[in-house]
């Protein structure tokens, strides 16, 4: 029996022996890869979370000038639930000072 013949009988055997390394070496560098890729990736977001794009002084005011628009906003909301606390202690006020006038009226 000669060599061709032997390769011709045993096919899956010597292309197991071929393909077997050849996948294992190639799942192992598309692994490598990925690793590195991800290892990149995280480099990347630890670099933009420590060194944050510098704003320029317009940017810096304007967003001064929002924070101070909301806070103005919130304040006016403040001032407004305050007022209508405030006429409703005075409506409550007038009434026990009715109550008040009638029940010494009454004595």
């Amino acid at each position: 029996m000669s060599l061709w013949q032997k390769v011709r009988d045993n096919k899956r055997f010597v292309i197991g022996l071929v393909v077997t390394p050849v996948g294992l070496y190639t799942g192992i560098r598309i692994k490598e890869w990925r690793t590195e890729r991800k290892v990149t990736n995280v480099q990347r977001e630890v670099q933009s979370v420590q060194q944050p794009a510098p704003l320029s002084k317009s940017d810096d005011i304007r967003a001064e000038l929002d924070n101070l628009r909301q806070a103005r906003a919130a304040l006016i909301r403040q001032e407004s639930l305050l007022t209508m606390e405030q006429d409703a202690i005075w409506a409550k006020q007038k009434r026990l000072d009715a109550q008040d006038a009638k029940r010494s009226a009454k004595k």
